[in-house]
Parts: structure tokens; C-alpha cells; sequence
């Protein structure tokens, strides 16, 4: 029997209902995945790279989101249910009017895009007719994410989870109608599952719309339907920074996913495939980051910064635990994790098989440190410091993942150089391929983690203004 202390059972209580929506979220992706995967390799890369097309926008819900969940703790916090509820209603409009421009972006350059990326002719064409339908849906998606982001930041974690495995279950029923075409469905192939994403994600925003109207959830939708300037201006201020992080983050990884989309479609596939089974092993950590978020921006609302210190060291070592169990999973049993995404029939299985698991074995390694990152970023974010992270990840991310990426997958050449007329023999190093990027980015998870430390250490959070 495991006795948790009155911290960690408050932190459980939250991260738990995370971790289980995003678990079923993340297996509605590899789902998503499997099926795609029945097709071939060619779908598969077309769908991964269009999805992290998908994944660059994040930036933008990122902001009215983290802006949202700040403000919503603060004032739930300080037992102001009124201010509360305005900044739900305002974020609400501020995400559905910014998903729109998002929703054209994605129309009008989505093909160009992945040609930047590097994408050959064939991945372009299947990836693009995914984006156009993905991201039709955009405005509801950010709608959708903001009020799930309030409802976690008044410690109602469980609503969210349960709208996210109904999103999750039309989506899996979807998919194989419209993948495959069955039951009278049209088969659309890989666009198929855009469109199950979209209804699902629809559904669940209806759904959980008439919920907050209704009076049934911690916080009440009670619209003014009115503009209100201040609250909204806090929501960014605070949000800003973080949607500032994320586009530097989606920009760094633009041009990763570029390097590694120039070693080869099989290399391509094989980290789609890596990624989206490391994705599982990563849902403690976002549990434990919505969990602290909202706990520390709560104790700053009530006045007790060491509450809310205290309440990060929990996080920390829980965490750590559980980042530890999917370590050794990740690293002992990479291939049995592999083998359901991608087809035997397929040419490149075996390849894909091998370089898939290499990608897990190197990434087990950094899990631990994985999820410290996500708890000690979710605490300065919910208390309101959003700055710190965008400074972190501008440095850390281009240092340590980008440039290692690049000249240790292609290699480079120094050439003889002298120093006070001693002459150096220059060498040549040939590069280690797709694995160097890998390596790159466990490498850079560390660093990113060390960093978050030492500003969560210094703790001017504790005396951030939102």
C-alpha cells in the first residue's frame, strides 16, 4: 500500500485525470498511426509530416491557453469565481478568432510547407490534402483547448479527461470507417483520418460548451457577449512569452524535422513511428505539469508561495518515479513496441523496425529528465512566468539539439589550421545519419531540464504580477 502525504494526494488527484485524457489521446494517434500504416510507408511519412505541420500552430493556442490557466488558478485561488468565469469567456473568443487566420494558413501554404521541408513529390500530395481537411477544424480545436486549459486551472481535471475519451473514441470509430471505407463509408485513405480528428474534436467542444452553460462544472459559461479589453490583455501578457517559446520551439523544430526528412522517407517513418510510441511514456509528465501548473498557481492566489514550492519538490519526485518505469520500458522492449505500425508486407519493414527502436533506446535514456522538464516548466508557467521559458528554449533547443543534429548526421570537415606556427592536421567526420539527430535532441532534453532548475532555484516566479 503506497501512502501518499497531503501534497501529493492533491497533486495526484489532478494529474491523474491528465494523464488518462491524454493517454487516450495519444493512443487515438497511434491508432491513427496503425491504420495509416496498413498502407504503407508513403502514408505514413504523409500523415506524420502533415501532423507536424498540425503541430507548428501549436504556438498560438499555446498563448490564449497558458495565459488562461494562469489567470483562472490566481483567481479560483483567491475565491474570485466571478473573475474567473470573464477571463473563461474572453479566452474562449480570443481562441476561436485566432484559430481562424490559422485555419487559412494552413489552405492556402500548407503544400509549400512540406516542400520546405523537404518532403518529396508524393508525400507532398497525400500530406497536403490531410493538412486542408485538419485544419478546417482549427477554430473549435483552440475553443476546444482554452476551455479545457480554464476548467484544469480551477482543479476540475476530470471533466477534460472525460470529453477527451469521448473526442477519442468517435475519432477511433471514424478512422475505420473512413480510412477503409467500410460499413457504406467512402474510403478516403489518409484524409480519412482528418476528418475523423475534426468530428471528434467538434463533438467534444459541443459537448463540453452545453456543460459549462448548464451550471454542472466548477465554472459556469455565463456570457456577456461583450469584448472586455483588460481581462483580455492579462490573458496575453501572460500568454505571449509562451506562444513566443512555442514559435521558437516550432521553428527549431521546422528546421529539425528538415534535417531529419533529408536523410529518406524510411528514415522519415521511423522516427514518426518512435515518436508516437515515446509519446505514450510522456503522459505522466504532462499529467504532473497540468497538476503543478494549476496547484502552484492556487497557492499564489491564496498567498503561500511555500505551499506552492513545497508542492513542485512532490511533482518532482513523483515524476520521477514514473518517468523511470517508461525508461526501462522504452529501452528494454523497443521492438515489441514497434512492430504495430508498420505493415510486414511493406518493403522497408525491416529497416523501419531497426531504426525505430534505435530511436526508442536513445530517448529512454532521457526520460527522467523529461519529466522534470515538464513539471518545473508547468510551475513557472502557472505561476505567471512565461518569460524564462522562451529564454531557455531559445537557447537550449538551438545549442544542443539543432546544431548537433546537423553536423553530427551529415558531418563536416575542418581543414589544416595553424596556431603561434604549429600546424594542426584537419580531419574529416562522415556523419552518423538520422541516429545523430536522436542523439542531438536526448542530449538537449538534459540541458533544457538543468536550466529549468536553476530558474525555478533562483524563485523570482514566486513574485510574478498577473
Amino acid at each position: 500500500m503506497i501512502h501518499l502525504n497531503e501534497d501529493q494526494r492533491g497533486l495526484w488527484k489532478l494529474a491523474w485525470p491528465a494523464i488518462m485524457g491524454n493517454i487516450s489521446q495519444t493512443l487515438l494517434n497511434l491508432v491513427d498511426m496503425m491504420m495509416v500504416g496498413q498502407l504503407g510507408a508513403l502514408a505514413l511519412a504523409a500523415v506524420g509530416l502533415g501532423g507536424q505541420v498540425s503541430w507548428f500552430m501549436m504556438p498560438i493556442m499555446a498563448a490564449v491557453a497558458t495565459g488562461t490557466l494562469a489567470l483562472v488558478a490566481r483567481f479560483v485561488g483567491a475565491k474570485d469565481e466571478e473573475s474567473a468565469v470573464l477571463a473563461l469567456e474572453q479566452s474562449l473568443y480570443l481562441a476561436f478568432l485566432l484559430g481562424i487566420p490559422v485555419m487559412l494558413f494552413g489552405w492556402v501554404l500548407g503544400d509549400d510547407i512540406l516542400r520546405i521541408m523537404g518532403a518529396k513529390p508524393d508525400v507532398v500530395a497525400q500530406g497536403y490534402r490531410y493538412i486542408k481537411v485538419l485544419f478546417a477544424f482549427y477554430p473549435i480545436r483552440f475553443a476546444g483547448f482554452t476551455a479545457f486549459s480554464a476548467l484544469r486551472g480551477a482543479g476540475d481535471t476530470k471533466t477534460p479527461m472525460k470529453l477527451g475519451i469521448l473526442m477519442n473514441v468517435v475519432n477511433a470509430v471514424l478512422d475505420y470507417l473512413l480510412i477503409f471505407g467500410k460499413l457504406g463509408f467512402p474510403e478516403l485513405g489518409p484524409v480519412g483520418a482528418a476528418w475523423a480528428s475534426g468530428i471528434g474534436i467538434t463533438t467534444s467542444f459541443l459537448i463540453g460548451l452545453y456543460l459549462l452553460w448548464s451550471g454542472r462544472l466548477v465554472l459556469r459559461f455565463r456570457p456577456s457577449w461583450s469584448f472586455h479589453p483588460d481581462m483580455a490583455g492579462r490573458i496575453l501578457r501572460i500568454g505571449i512569452p509562451t506562444m513566443v517559446e512555442r514559435g521558437i520551439f516550432s521553428f527549431y523544430n521546422f528546421i529539425y524535422m528538415s534535417i531529419v526528412t533529408r536523410f529518406g522517407t524510411v528514415a522519415l517513418a521511423s522516427h514518426q513511428v518512435g515518436l508516437r510510441v515515446e509519446s505514450i511514456a510522456y503522459m505522466p509528465a504532462f499529467g504532473f505539469n497540468v497538476a503543478t501548473s494549476a496547484l502552484v498557481g492556487q497557492g499564489l492566489g491564496e498567498g503561500n508561495p511555500e505551499k506552492a514550492e513545497r508542492t513542485v519538490y512532490e511533482a518532482l519526485k513523483m515524476v520521477g518515479v514514473f518517468m523511470a518505469v517508461m525508461a526501462f520500458v522504452l529501452i528494454a522492449f523497443p521492438r515489441y513496441l514497434v512492430m504495430p505500425f508498420i505493415s510486414p508486407s511493406d518493403p522497408n519493414y525491416g529497416e523501419v523496425m531497426r531504426l525505430a527502436s534505435i530511436y526508442l533506446i536513445i530517448v529512454g535514456i532521457s526520460e527522467i529528465p523529461l519529466g522534470w522538464l515538464f513539471v518545473l516548466g508547468g510551475a513557472l508557467r502557472g505561476a505567471g512566468d512565461t518569460k524564462t521559458p522562451m529564454y531557455i528554449t531559445a537557447v537550449s533547443k538551438l545549442l544542443f539539439r539543432i546544431v548537433p543534429a546537423y553536423l553530427l548526421g551529415f558531418g563536416f570537415t575542418i581543414p589544416p589550421f595553424e596556431i603561434l606556427g604549429v600546424t594542426f592536421p584537419g580531419f574529416t567526420f562522415g556523419g552518423l545519419g538520422v541516429i545523430a539527430a536522436w542523439i542531438a535532441m536526448s542530449l538537449e532534453t538534459f540541458t533544457t531540464a538543468a536550466l529549468f532548475w536553476w530558474a525555478f532555484k533562483r524563485g523570482k516566479w514566486k513574485y510574478v504580477k498577473v
